[in-house]
């Protein structure tokens, strides 16, 4: 077998003809070649029968609607590599948004709180564009192994804190900004999910009560303990949560809020000050 034939058999046993480019991806993950290397080597014969067998096993997965991020453990986010598994999040473009909105804000924070921190994308990003200190929350102790993991790699363990524990951190002094990517979803939401996204991740890390926004509302609710004056609050949110979010800010005193659409013209991030 050539691995032409491997490449365009394994095309012809998915329905999902858009997970073309990951069968490609797993390829060479399964026999060690970049994208050219594959290309260059196609009308070769198979002689590496570890490597085939690694494929079958990845591309049973893929098979099975297991996101692809997870079988190759790691995920790219703002051009980084991150080290995952299916005890986080698999990062999205909408929350580069959210740290995109962190960057901006006039002056830089100098000390920030992640909570919900997951792998830490949120926190390394941030720690390293904006040389600041990052105290990055994590109540998951399968989490937090990760979160520690993607701090060594990326060396920021002087940048970013990991702490264990639901949602704030204990004995620490207040903060520039509070930034969040939290569980937005409702149980019906979930309900309506995708398959890979039900079967995969981490019910915990995206459902959030009946209406998706009871964590949202505990963040902001406690917030104000935890904030310098003047400080910014930056959470992103679920779809149609604008009016209740914004509801919930001002009854805690918070000003200036504004919201931000994502890319499908949805309003995903929300932005207030102390």
């Amino acid at each position: 077998m050539k691995y032409s034939d491997l490449y365009f058999s394994s095309i012809n046993k998915i329905k999902d003809k858009e997970k073309t480019l990951d069968i490609q991806i797993l390829i060479g993950k399964a026999f060690n070649l970049t994208k050219s290397q594959f290309w260059i080597k196609k009308n070769d014969e198979i002689e590496n029968k570890t490597g085939l067998n690694k494929f079958y096993r990845y591309f049973k997965r893929l098979k099975n609607e297991e996101p692809i991020a997870y079988i190759l453990k790691k995920n790219e986010f703002f051009s980084e590599n991150f080290y995952i598994n299916k005890n986080v999040l698999i990062p999205r473009p909408e929350t580069e948004i959210l740290v995109e909105k962190a960057m901006e804000l006039k002056p830089s924070p100098s000390k920030i709180l992640d909570i919900g921190a997951g792998s830490g994308i949120i926190s390394i990003i941030l720690a390293k564009k904006l040389n600041t200190k990052v105290i990055s929350v994590e109540k998951s102790k399968k989490s937090i192994y990760i979160l520690k993991k993607n701090i060594l790699t990326h060396r920021v363990e002087n940048k970013v804190i990991p702490v264990l524990a639901d949602l704030f951190p204990e004995n620490y002094d207040k903060f520039d900004l509070i930034i969040s990517n939290p569980p937005y979803l409702s149980a019906k939401d979930w309900e309506q999910s995708p398959l890979n996204i039900k079967k995969f991740e981490p019910r915990s890390s995206l459902v959030s009560g009946r209406n998706g926004t009871e964590i949202i509302k505990r963040i902001i609710m406690n917030s104000p303990d935890y904030l310098k004056k003047e400080g910014t609050i930056l959470i992103e949110i679920g779809c149609n949560q604008k009016e209740i979010v914004e509801k919930i800010l001002k009854k805690r005193g918070f000003s200036n809020i504004s919201f931000f659409n994502d890319y499908n013209n949805i309003q995903r991030i929300v932005s207030a000050e102390l």
